[in-house]
């Protein structure tokens, strides 16, 4: 009986931190195991196999998203080797839509933290900004889409054989 009540004590403090639903957090934590194959981190490489990230533009910026310590509020900069399940959490919540019934400050509270993340996602760096370099690589991949990557790329570049 102690362990199933200090389960859902953990469970309601992450429904406090994360603002996720405790089914939210059920379904999550299934998710998390499938990508781990059942250990109690996650790698990198274990969002290989993940087929809604396969074809995005910006796959890369969002698997080294979950890693980056700044989003996981564990440093100033620098990368995490592997994520525990609280951490998965963490930034998944940022991709929750914001709660309808909070009030304005904590409306802005939230868009500050998501427009962080976002700056995160592109101060490559971590140097506390974007340089023109990364934000020619945001406008490239914005102006690109799965369909037009290649192509785009291909027109850009010099045919083998000649023009």
């Amino acid at each position: 009986m102690g362990a199933a009540h200090s389960a859902s004590e953990e469970v309601r403090e992450l429904v406090g931190k994360t603002g996720f639903s405790s089914d939210q957090i059920e379904q999550l934590h299934r998710r998390f195991k499938q990508l781990s194959g059942d250990q109690p981190t996650i790698r990198k490489e274990n969002f290989n196999n993940v087929p809604d990230l396969e074809l995005n533009p910006i796959r890369s910026k969002i698997v080294r998203a979950f890693f980056d310590n700044r989003n996981l509020r564990k440093g100033p900069s620098g990368l995490a080797d592997e994520i525990n399940f609280e951490d998965f959490l963490t930034i998944m919540a940022y991709f929750r839509p914001i709660d309808t019934t909070m009030d304005e400050e904590q409306v802005q509270l939230c868009r500050k933290e998501k427009l962080r993340f976002l700056f995160h996602m592109y101060d490559s760096d971590s140097d506390g900004r974007i340089t023109l370099e990364e934000y020619r690589n945001v406008k490239w991949w914005r102006s690109c889409s799965p369909g037009t990557r290649t192509s785009r790329r291909s027109r850009l570049a010099p045919s083998p054989t000649g023009p």
